[in-house]
């Protein structure tokens, strides 16, 4: 459920959508807009628009839009627990609440893949209007973690967690970073399903008299 609460004053805050905008903004963003830019004005001088002088700007816009729409997502960890903020809405994933959480990495090219595996001891909500991006059905780490779990992939930014769960986690919950085979992806969130399920709970629901 959405909580009526906020962290606590003096939680450790990380700005996760903000982060991931700018990493694309600097990284893929402006190279390709820049060159989506130049086939323009290549069209005005010459008047010719082949070669697809526009491609590199949609590619851009493509790769932009799904994280845009997380730019005011912000996660923060207290004594209370995990939480993830958006606007005026808050969730609160309490510490009593999770069997544990840590970080998996693998290699991928010439960097590293990151996620943060936070996994619930009791039913996960995979249509939560703030969380179900984040669920994934994976195989557990270890015999008592559940295959249902929340994953933030934090590649780019995965040593603010690590710092913040070693100060702000209970004993026992933090597993630390678990190296996972060179095919290891974060994965997607089930859209199909979501959907689907929302639809099927909007029928189910009868207007009053």
């Amino acid at each position: 459920m959405i909580s009526d609460r906020w962290p606590e004053t003096d939680a450790t805050v990380v700005r996760f959508g903000l982060r991931w905008l700018l990493w694309l903004l600097l990284l893929i963003v402006l190279p390709f807009g820049g060159m989506g830019v130049t086939g323009l004005f290549i069209v005005l001088w010459q008047g010719d628009a082949s070669g697809w002088p526009f491609l590199p700007g949609l590619v851009s816009l493509f790769v932009l839009r799904p994280v845009w729409s997380w730019r005011r997502r912000v996660t923060a960890l207290d004594s209370q627990g995990f939480w993830v903020m958006q606007g005026k809405q808050a969730v609160l994933i309490p510490w009593d609440s999770l069997a544990g959480a840590g970080i998996y990495w693998a290699p991928f090219g010439r960097t590293h893949l990151y996620t943060l595996e936070l996994c619930p001891r009791g039913d996960i909500d995979c249509d939560h209007p703030l969380l179900w991006e984040f669920v994934r059905d994976v195989a557990p780490l270890r015999l008592g973690l559940p295959r249902l779990r929340y994953r933030f992939d934090v590649r780019h930014f995965f040593g603010v967690y690590e710092e913040a769960f070693r100060r702000w986690a209970p004993p026992g919950v933090w597993f630390g970073r678990v190296e996972q085979p060179s095919h290891y992806r974060p994965g997607a969130p089930d859209r199909a399903g979501h959907k689907r399920r929302i639809r099927e709970a909007a029928a189910r629901v009868t207007p009053g008299p």
